[in-house]
């Protein structure tokens, strides 16, 4: 061996238990056993640590929990976490993967393999800050999700929705004033944003059929539709309600015939209650609505998926924000500011979002600054509620019972979310304990604009990766 050979050698030794271990292929060089020993268990669903336990994973599931050391096989892989906290891997309901540039740059610069490629790099860096499932909630995420299940690619495991469906006018048309003619709509009018497959506008019954049918054919795990206004599209206002009750119904019950279920981008009492006539199950946004409403929703056993950055006093920050929105920020800051708290006396379940979207490491940033956020806009209130826990809870458990909605069409090998017997084997080792300083799974992120990338600030307390039994990450 030559002196730069045995140089890289030792490096490669003395680094090897303290390097990052990304891994598609040498992932599969474990054991079918892995047994963590001594660690502090935060199961996702109590605002507790059981203390000093052993979890022995087998496959891609959860075997056994206890302070006993259970029985193993020889070859079985053993981590010491050293009184650590092992918990779920995070849950993110709300992700846009493919939209990975600023609309601005999409629309004229950017082709499907522009989006493709930078996928890769979106999904790997979710995994690395410790999310083992997303929800893709609008565009074509097929591929990647593909790729990253057959091992050629490192991310989380991915539940695409497919292009978003839109009304003419909806929150998803992003066509120019002038794209369509006034004869009837045909393929020479479809805007770029649908030609990339991010979002498709349909109008009608037989229209939103057959676009609900194409998604699902393509292997949506669910439905995304365009339920009322946003911020984020050209020509209809945030306050309108969109699909009628005919069309709405329809795109449920083609999505029911696959055995899954249809999310509604909708923030306003009229929308969310039409939507909750005809079945819809998860609301996305939904923080102008009343107790009511929310109240409503939690019987008939829907889900309220917010993105409180949405109220955040960080957007005044943004320096692409117009100065003329500012006052309009500030009032709908101030007179949202407890809804996070109705949502939870509602008795609605809520389900983390942070609708990554946007240029990589900006929404890599957001992403942080979400998780610290919704433990203030979580906690306090006439019931005292623990900011960090209610966090934690939308992150795991309930992110879990979120995704287990979409039935058959559920690509994960057990319960998602939770540390239990049988579950999936997606869980951190995390250094230090998220329910008392949730900085330990965000990077400490407290502010939005003014903090150093992502790429440049790795979360160094989280110390192990593991999705489906598969060590991606191990700094121990």
């Amino acid at each position: 061996m030559n002196l730069k050979a045995k140089n890289i050698a030792t490096i490669l030794t003395k680094t090897s238990l303290a390097v990052t271990l990304v891994v598609g292929m040498s992932a599969n060089t474990l054991a079918e056993q892995v047994l963590f020993k001594n660690v502090n268990v935060f199961n996702g669903t109590e605002n507790k640590l059981y203390e000093g336990h052993n979890v022995l994973v087998e496959d891609k599931l959860i075997k056994s929990i206890s302070k006993k050391s259970p029985k193993t096989d020889a070859d079985v892989t053993v981590i010491d976490g050293k009184g650590k906290t092992l918990m779920p891997g995070l849950i993110d309901s709300h992700v846009h993967i493919m939209i990975n540039s600023n609309y601005s740059e999409i629309i004229p610069n950017q082709d499907p393999y522009d989006l493709g490629i930078k996928s890769a790099i979106v999904a790997k860096d979710f995994l690395m800050d410790g999310f083992t499932s997303v929800r893709d909630m609008g565009g074509p995420a097929f591929a990647t999700a593909r790729q990253i299940k057959n091992g050629n690619i490192i991310g989380p495991r991915i539940y695409p929705s497919g292009a978003f469906i839109s009304q003419t006018s909806g929150h998803g048309d992003f066509r120019g004033r002038f794209d369509m003619g006034w004869s009837q709509r045909g393929a020479q009018d479809l805007g770029v944003w649908e030609k990339l497959g991010l979002g498709a506008v349909a109008d009608g019954v037989p229209e939103v059929l057959q676009q609900t049918r194409i998604n699902l054919r393509h292997g949506a795990t669910q439905i995304k539709i365009m339920a009322g206004g946003g911020g984020s599209s050209k020509y209809d206002p945030i306050d309108t309600t969109q699909y009628s009750v005919e069309e709405t119904c329809a795109i449920v019950e083609a999505a029911a015939d696959w055995g899954t279920y249809v999310a509604a981008h909708i923030f306003t009492d009229r929308a969310i209650n039409r939507a909750l006539d005809c079945g819809v199950k998860t609301m996305e946004h939904g923080f102008f609505a009343s107790f009511e409403t929310y109240q409503r929703a939690g019987k008939e056993g829907a889900f309220i998926v917010p993105q409180m950055w949405g109220l955040s006093p960080e957007l005044a920050n943004n320096p692409l924000m117009p100065a003329d929105k500012l006052p309009m920020i500030a009032q709908l800051a101030e007179t949202y500011k407890d809804v996070g708290r109705t949502m939870l006396d509602a008795g609605v379940n809520v389900a983390f979002m942070s609708d990554w979207v946007g240029e990589i490491e900006d929404a890599n940033k957001s992403r942080r600054y979400e998780i610290y956020w919704r433990t203030q806009m979580f906690a306090g209130g006439k019931n005292n509620y623990d900011g960090n826990f209610e966090v934690l809870k939308q992150l795991t458990s309930l992110g879990g019972e979120l995704l287990a909605l979409s039935g058959p069409r559920n690509p994960a090998p057990g319960k998602l979310g939770v540390i239990e017997v049988g579950a999936t084997a997606d869980i951190l080792l995390v250094d230090g304990n998220p329910l008392e300083d949730i900085g330990v799974i965000n990077g400490g992120y407290t502010e939005w604009y003014s903090q150093p990338t992502p790429s440049e600030n790795p979360i160094k307390t989280i110390q192990l990766i593991m999705k489906e039994g598969k060590v991606y990450k191990n700094t121990l």
